[in-house]
């Protein structure tokens, strides 16, 4: 093998980066006799659907009995989740300043407040001291993503949220089967929510969303605003008549299916997305200037995404992103392809940067002033500057557990490694801006050609 970069005019390492990733979730015959027995059956409502008792049945064993309902989407579980704990509007929750959107949407989506509270810099996940400096008298509750699949740290967080009288939700949208001093991540809070959508860890054919309370007073309030405030129960009459507010979260059985189908052979594929993760990590730990995805001590994370870190102050160089974006370049040149997941924090998203926010609900239900400014989140504008996601599409299961795929990576990380001065010149010539000033100018072409607002100042 030449050591010659292909960024520098030598051979690729891979021809075709599609090859490097196998199509997920894996589907067997399993899958498809699940499925082909719901539409035998005609089971095509989920209302009163006995498959979805019956995966609700199974998620609830598998998370030590708590009390699961199953939706048709990982946002509706969050939603849910703010309504089964009394969460009012008006009333603030800390969410992380890195995470998918639909962990603040969500709040929205209940007419209370998110406020962004900074991340961890080696885990990526939401950082204790944080949460704490941002409750105010208006906080109610505390979301805590396990970012990546990797478990934040639980036990301060829970002593925080103790300490303050505030209802605890864990997202585990991206990280089931994971755990943290030996315990399941999802079994903390006070309640719990999965995304079973088909790039997922656990997976299903489409959307399909699981939320697990405490108390059973919670899971019956959950259960009627799926369904329009009703109660509707299996093998009985709907008789329209409904209690409360509800929307219809009410789950396809045709999902319901396969999500039980896949459920039976996660464990398995939990252990060899976990073996060839660390096997990577332990190859990739030689090189100085990268540092692969942490498992903080006494935790195990599943790795949705692989995001790995990298160091440039192992050369003394100092603009990371410089650096991070020539190892992309690097990387995607040898047909091995890196990405960013989010260019910016979710306080710097349009949405965020109105001008006349606080002029509007749920921002106006209460006399505090929210001002989003990217700036205060330091630890997460620094994670977004130095990582890289492995893999052009999807999550990380797909490329960690196709044959090859690692060590063709590996391979890369070394050739750049033997070429490494050479790509730091590189890196000296690019024209580089930050991710979020990057993200700012695309969103405002964006918002031009589409007729919405600008990203703000």
């Amino acid at each position: 093998m030449s050591n010659k970069l292909a960024l520098f005019g030598g051979k690729p390492l891979v021809k075709d980066h599609k090859r490097l990733r196998l199509d997920w979730p894996i589907v067997d015959k399993s899958d498809y006799g699940a499925i082909k027995k719901a539409f035998d059956d005609r089971d095509f409502s989920g209302r009163g659907s006995k498959r979805i008792s019956d995966l609700e049945y199974i998620f609830s064993k598998y998370y030590d009995g708590l009390y699961a309902t199953a939706l048709n989407s990982g946002t509706a579980a969050l939603h849910l989740a703010l309504i089964s704990l009394g969460i009012k509007p008006g009333d603030e929750v800390i969410v992380p300043a890195l995470t998918f959107v639909a962990t603040a949407m969500s709040v929205i989506h209940n007419n209370s407040i998110p406020v962004f509270a900074d991340i961890d810099r080696k885990n990526f996940n939401i950082l204790p001291s944080s949460i704490e400096k941002n409750i105010s008298k208006r906080t109610k509750a505390v979301i805590v993503v396990h970012l990546h699949g990797a478990p934040a740290d639980m036990d301060p967080i829970i002593k925080i949220c103790r300490k303050y009288k505030l209802k605890l939700i864990e997202d585990v949208a991206q990280a089931p089967g994971a755990t943290y001093k030996g315990r399941k991540i999802g079994t903390f809070g006070d309640a719990a929510i999965f995304s079973l959508m088909s790039q997922k860890n656990l997976a299903t054919c489409g959307e399909c969303g699981i939320l697990l309370n405490k108390s059973k007073n919670d899971k019956n309030r959950a259960e009627m605003a799926r369904i329009y405030g009703e109660i509707v129960k299996s093998n009985t009459e709907r008789i329209y008549n409904s209690y409360t507010l509800g929307w219809n979260y009410t789950l396809n059985p045709i999902q319901a299916a396969m999500a039980i189908s896949q459920l039976k052979k996660f464990n398995k594929i939990t252990n060899e997305i976990q073996y060839r993760a660390r096997k990577l990590n332990n190859a990739l730990n030689k090189f100085g200037w990268i540092l692969p995805p942490v498992e903080s001590e006494g935790t195990e994370s599943v790795f949705h995404f692989y995001r790995f870190q990298l160091n440039s102050n192992y050369f003394d160089y100092k603009c990371v992103g410089r650096f991070r974006q020539a190892v992309q370049d690097a990387l995607n040149a040898e047909g091995l392809n890196v990405r960013h997941y989010q260019k910016i924090p979710l306080a710097g998203q349009p949405f965020f940067q109105k001008n006349d926010i606080n002029k509007e609900l749920p921002w106006s239900l209460n006399s505090n002033s929210y001002i989003y400014n990217i700036n205060d989140y330091p630890n997460t504008l620094e994670v977004i500057n130095s990582t890289l996601i492995l893999g052009a599409i999807s999550s990380a299961p797909g490329y960690l557990l196709c044959p090859g795929t690692i060590e063709k990576y590996l391979l890369g990380f070394e050739k750049i490694d033997k070429n490494i001065h050479k790509l730091l010149s590189y890196a000296d010539g690019i024209k580089y801006s930050e991710p979020w000033e990057e993200m700012k100018v695309i969103s405002d072409s964006f918002g031009a050609k589409y007729g919405v607002f600008s990203s703000g100042g």
